[in-house]
């Protein structure tokens, strides 16, 4: 009798732990899917700021700069940052530009802006 109560103490607490794990895990993901979200949201907000800055720039100088250094200080106050702080990367090519945080993903891929599609996406 007692080995069969043993037993049962036994696999209770399994079950118990095999739940907690389940939830920390659960907690986790949901915590790293939301940091990604707000992530996305911070750099779309900062992005669009620098979309008004390059296409003021473009109206008055006749092309997107080659470096965000020179819309500061009379397009924009500072060099737009990604969320991590680093510095947000920037490619003109062709009359066209891509703006991008390599730390925020989507889709396995780096966030950016395309000026082509004007669209966010990865």
């Amino acid at each position: 009798m007692r080995n069969a109560n043993s037993q049962s103490g036994v696999s209770q607490i399994v079950m118990l732990i095999s739940i907690a794990v389940v939830l920390a895990v659960a907690y986790l993901a949901l915590d790293l899917y939301g940091g990604g979200q707000k992530d996305m949201a911070m750099t779309e907000a900062r992005g669009m700021q620098t979309v008004v800055a390059l296409s003021a720039y473009k109206r008055d100088q006749g092309s997107y700069p080659d470096e965000f250094a020179k819309l500061v200080p009379k397009y924009a106050p500072a060099a737009p940052k990604c969320p991590s702080g680093a510095p947000m990367e920037y490619r003109a090519s062709a009359g066209e530009y891509v703006l991008s945080c390599s730390h925020v993903v989507f889709r396995y891929l780096p966030y950016n802006y395309d000026s082509r599609s004007k669209s966010w996406g990865g």
